[in-house]
């Protein structure tokens, strides 16, 4: 009979266990031997390449990472990874199904579930090794691995990247069958991706907004909500999705971002998602004091134009309605970037001589009356997206802007970029 040797590493991991199916082994990966953990390239790109049953089986439980998706995440490393970092960032454990059991021996006499030990992972292409939960994250973290070798890069770059990639780890779970147990089919992967991905409970958006210290758009926002304009007129309600009947204040943080958010990058930047950072923003650390007290001084002197009750009115006034906010930030970045106009105070002074009450003449052809939760109510026809367009062409309209505005967007510059107020 001819001895064989099983080809496998030794890996320090603490053990766990979920009942008398799953074992599971906690520990840290190099960014540099993530690849090789794993035994191959789990970028969506490449499943083609892999083994027909790997392929089938990524293909059945994953979702393809988009470009932007990946770039997100470098740009995430790089920012809050770095030593040089203002915030620190970190990761949440990727999870890996191995299908085959696994040998584990504790250290000393111990015969616990839970414990520390040395793994002994098989590294053989029969035992797959499967990215259940953080596939864009490992994903991500293999292009800079890559790219740190880029022959395209400057000296100083990859050196640069090299060294970041030193200065972190990342913590892997693994999910295995218990020892002397059957492998895990397909089936059984399927339940476990559908459970880390589809069954967990997120916190809400406006609760992550008042969490969070590292966004530029979410810090310009609560430093706007600092400013007088704001403070002065009720200021700013944390962590709710809307103002209550009882609130006081004159715009949830949610809103307060997105006028920021539309403000310093446009109309397109509002329909992504909260979470996603923009690859190269108009904001910056560099000039976020900057932009938030332009910003401050145009609410102002649309405030002082319509007079503290009629900018206040939470209930009926539109340009304090959650599109109302979008629409003023876009039309905030329309006249600032797009258009560039010379004197943005006297523009939003017009646009504060506007009557906003839901029922003024002005939005009659934008209005409809609508049964909510068995009250008449006067709202916008159409939804979010449309109803944001609609008050950003009707105020363009006032200000004698929007075809200038159109002939810009479509590139046609023929006719200059200083508009004046109407």
């Amino acid at each position: 009979m001819l001895n064989t040797t099983q080809l496998s590493v030794r890996i320090a991991a603490v053990q766990g266990a979920y009942g008398v199916r799953l074992a599971t082994y906690a520990t840290q990966v190099s960014p540099r031997s993530l690849e090789a953990f794993l035994g191959h390239d789990p970028r969506s790109r490449y499943w083609k390449r892999l083994d027909p049953e790997l392929m089938a089986i990524y293909s059945q439980l994953q979702r393809t990472t988009t470009a932007d998706r990946l770039r997100s995440i470098q740009n995430y490393i790089r920012k809050r990874f770095s030593a040089l970092a203002i915030v620190c960032g970190a990761f949440p454990a990727i999870s890996v199904a191995v299908t085959r059991p696994l040998r584990f021996q504790p250290y000393g006499d111990g015969n616990d579930l839970a414990g520390a030990g040395t793994l002994h992972l098989d590294m053989s292409r029969s035992n797959a090794r499967v990215v259940l939960d953080g596939l864009a994250r490992t994903s991500g973290v293999i292009e800079l691995v890559e790219l740190a070798n880029d022959e395209r890069l400057t000296d100083e770059e990859r050196q640069a990247l090299n060294r970041l990639l030193d200065e972190f780890t990342l913590p892997v779970v693994i999910f295995a069958p218990r020892e002397g147990d059957k492998p895990l089919t397909i089936v059984e992967l399927r339940q476990l991706f559908a459970d880390f991905n589809f069954k967990q409970t997120s916190i809400s958006p406006s609760t992550a907004i008042s969490m969070d210290s590292s966004d530029i758009h979410i810090s310009a926002a609560k430093r706007l909500g600092d400013t007088k304009v704001v403070k002065d007129n009720g200021g700013v309600e944390i962590g709710r999705a809307s103002l209550g009947s009882k609130s006081t204040a004159l715009v949830v943080q949610q809103n307060l971002l997105k006028f920021v958010r539309a403000a310093a990058e446009g109309d397109r930047f509002v329909e992504a998602k909260t979470n996603v950072e923009k690859l190269e923003p108009r904001l910056t650390e560099e000039n976020v004091e900057e932009f938030v007290a332009k910003a401050a001084r145009f609410l102002e002197n649309m405030a002082e134009v319509m007079g503290q009750q009629r900018f206040t009115d939470t209930k009926n006034a539109i340009h304090l309605s959650g599109p109302g906010w979008s629409a003023l930030g876009v039309i905030f970045y329309d006249l600032d970037a797009a258009l560039q106009v010379a004197d943005l105070d006297s523009m939003a002074r017009e646009i504060g001589k506007i009557d906003w009450q839901r029922d003024a003449p002005f939005w009659a052809d934008a209005m409809r009356w609508k049964e909510v939760r068995g009250v008449k109510t006067l709202t916008f026809i159409g939804g979010g997206f449309e109803s944001r367009q609609t008050i950003r062409r009707k105020v363009h309209e006032h200000l004698g802007t929007w075809t200038l505005l159109q002939k810009k967007l479509s590139g046609d510059t023929s006719s200059g970029v200083t508009a004046h107020a109407a």
